[in-house]
């Protein structure tokens, strides 16, 4: 029998897991796997959960639904694959929340999708943290997924709940949840609310939502807690990209104070810089520029990189005559390029894929010309 928690040391267990899912054949694979669901160490559950997608079908998929809402597998199946009964992990809500990470690939998503509306009435925050996070990966934009989304923001649910669901809203473009968004903000404190404020700053930046679409009082409460949330570096980039949604003139004293920050992290100081040339200022071109020069190669890269997401058309011929040369952010410049699109950036990744002495740079620039959708990211570590 394929058991794994017989090795004591976690990192040896984890490599020992490793090792296993290169030489095992499909059935101890599988049993494997199912036997260590509920490891107590949260990055081998998370290994197995992403192991076990790759080998769902209709039947594992039961197995994991069962598993995921606490009830006993059929036996038939628990046996078909190799887990003796007393060994089922029923009632664990360890791997109950793997299970719910290993669904998120299901064959069978409307049928999975039900579990996961069931589960968000869990007494374990975890759990349905997990299960709105694949419900989100399995169904897509979906009414039921819309449904359970607003319902999350309209309850007291626990703030990381609340928060995936506001991203959410952003991911799917839910102009018509704004009310919604802005009433959970009234609701939360602390970082959880400004969470919240930098997701209605996202969701005005990616719909036809305006800033007038908040009430005059509360976007003036918007602004100046986002204002005070410049001094927190953890939130500065968030907080100067919020005010930008809500075109606040008002922040730029305070944005430039972040540009004149001593011991200031540069990267932040680009975020600022961003900010401000989007509010119209000339002090934002003006550091953007610097940076682009700065001695520090990852404030360097970052300023390409922000050129090529803002589409500055003014910086656009900085990005070519980098890409094309040999510099050390010459692949950084080139994704830039894929970033900024447009007849100019394309045209430039065309010659680089043609031209460029480095394959790595002639390959990132073919890639350009035909991107791929970027998959979707949550923070979703196993608890």
């Amino acid at each position: 029998m394929q058991i794994l928690t017989d090795i004591p040391n976690s990192q040896a267990r984890r490599l020992e897991l490793e090792a296993r899912l290169e030489r095992l054949d499909r059935p101890d694979r599988v049993q494997m796997l199912c036997l260590a669901l509920d490891d107590p160490f949260p990055i081998i559950r998370h290994d197995v959960a992403e192991a076990l997608q790759r080998e769902l079908d209709d039947s594992l998929a039961r197995w994991l639904e069962a598993i995921a809402k606490g009830d006993r597998p059929d036996p038939a199946l628990s046996d078909a694959y190799g887990v003796p009964e007393d060994l089922v992990p029923v009632g664990s809500d360890r791997a109950r929340i793997a299970a719910c990470v290993a669904l998120e690939s299901s064959p069978t998503p409307d049928r999975t999708v039900g579990v996961m509306v069931d589960l968000m009435s869990s007494p374990n925050s975890d759990l349905r943290y997990h299960a709105l996070i694949a419900m989100h990966r399995i169904g897509g934009d979906s009414p039921r997924l819309r449904s359970v989304v607003q319902e999350t923001l309209s309850e007291e649910a626990d703030p990381e709940t609340v928060v995936v669901a506001s991203q959410i809203v952003i991911r799917y473009e839910w102009a018509e949840l704004l009310p919604d968004l802005l009433a959970t903000r009234r609701r939360l404190r602390g970082e959880d609310r400004h969470q919240i404020h930098f997701s209605i700053g996202e969701l005005i930046g990616v719909t036809d939502l305006t800033p007038e679409a908040i009430p005059d009082e509360e976007r003036s409460e918007i602004v100046e807690e986002c204002i005070r949330a410049l001094r927190d570096e953890r939130l500065t980039a968030a907080a100067a990209r919020t005010l930008t949604h809500l075109q606040a003139q008002d922040a730029v004293p305070y944005l430039e104070k972040v540009l004149n920050r001593w011991f200031g992290h540069p990267i932040l100081k680009v975020d600022a810089a961003a900010a401000l040339l989007d509010l119209g200022h000339p002090s934002g071109e003006h550091y953007l520029m610097k940076a682009l020069g700065h001695r520090r190669k990852d404030a360097r890269g970052y300023a390409l990189r922000i050129v090529g997401k803002r589409r500055l058309q003014r910086f656009l011929p900085h990005l070519v005559d980098v890409a094309s040369s040999g510099d050390y952010h010459a692949d950084t410049a080139t994704l830039a390029l894929a970033d900024f699109g447009g007849p100019d950036a394309l045209q430039a990744l065309a010659r680089l894929a043609e031209t460029h002495p480095d394959a790595e740079i002639r390959r990132l620039a073919t890639e350009g010309l035909h991107p791929t959708p970027d998959p979707d990211s949550f923070d979703a570590s196993l608890s």
